[in-house]
């Protein structure tokens, strides 16, 4: 299909119809039937500071159950990536790395999915290679203008306190994890393995201006997921400056910031309504 004829319009009666429904978190819903070939679709999945591909394990299994293709790369530095950690990664480095990996792994017509931070990678990917990819989805994830850091776009207090730990913790090169009660992981045995997988991020990619030659999403579809079920501080108020720009397919999922960890049913269900 042509993403540039894409209907947003009846996208967003999909996902309309999606948001409406009264789903529960915690009830394991019947086993979907595989889509028929025509209806597969491609995800590649991009994860937010401090994860890895790791982190979308539940949710890839699920989509892939239902006969997805599914992709869940790790950005440097990050993840089993951890090694690769140094001051020359940058947001750009982390944008190229999703580049290479949609084009080295030959996909096309792809949904990108970005979490948190990645907000930031999925529309650089856009601006680069917008005939690959068929839908854009900012889940819970950071959006900012031109010439504009990620630092630059939290609260003051929030970046300051990054930077100290930059300075304090992270050897001049990496913010060091939150606290993992700054998640809002309820089930145990998940704060078990987020915990055990969380590593510092490289202050790089935080550091460097973000800039695009084209407008955001150049010409891709673009749903943000606003996870609503807790609120996430450091992207309050941007969500009510995204709220009020045009050309948005806005979504509300009752999930936490990192459904893909705690309600993975849910956002399971959500992307195969795309």
């Amino acid at each position: 299909m042509n993403r540039r004829n894409f209907n947003n319009g009846a996208l967003g009666l999909t996902l309309g119809a999606f948001a409406a429904r009264q789903v529960n978190a915690q009830d394991t819903p019947a086993k979907a039937p595989a889509p028929s070939p025509s209806k597969a679709r491609t995800f590649v999945l991009v994860h937010g500071a401090w994860y890895g591909g790791w982190c979308w394990k539940k949710v890839a299994e699920k989509l892939r159950a239902a006969g997805h293709y599914v992709s869940t790369p790790t950005c440097p530095g990050v993840g089993e990536a951890k090694h690769l950690l140094s001051k020359d990664i940058t947001l750009t480095t982390h944008i190229t790395s999703i580049v290479n990996h949609i084009q080295y792994e030959g996909l096309s017509d792809v949904i990108l999915v970005g979490s948190g931070f990645s907000g930031l990678i999925i529309s650089g990917v856009a601006d680069r290679i917008p005939q690959k990819l068929r839908t854009l989805v900012y889940l819970d994830a950071l959006v900012v203008p031109n010439g504009v850091s990620a630092f630059d776009a939290q609260p003051a207090e929030i970046t300051r306190k990054r930077l100290d730990q930059v300075a304090r913790e992270g050897n001049g090169i990496a913010i060091p994890p939150p606290p993992l009660s700054t998640y809002d992981i309820v089930m145990e045995k998940d704060k078990a393995w987020v915990g055990s997988l969380l590593t510092p991020h490289p202050v790089g990619p935080y550091q460097e201006k973000f800039y695009l030659k084209n407008p955001i999403g150049n010409g891709v579809p673009r749903i943000y997921v606003d996870c609503v079920a807790h609120s996430f501080a450091p992207l309050a108020k941007l969500k009510k400056d995204i709220r009020a720009q045009p050309g948005w397919i806005w979504r509300e999922l009752d999930a936490r910031h990192d459904p893909m960890v705690t309600e993975p049913h849910l956002l399971d269900e959500f992307l195969q309504s795309i």
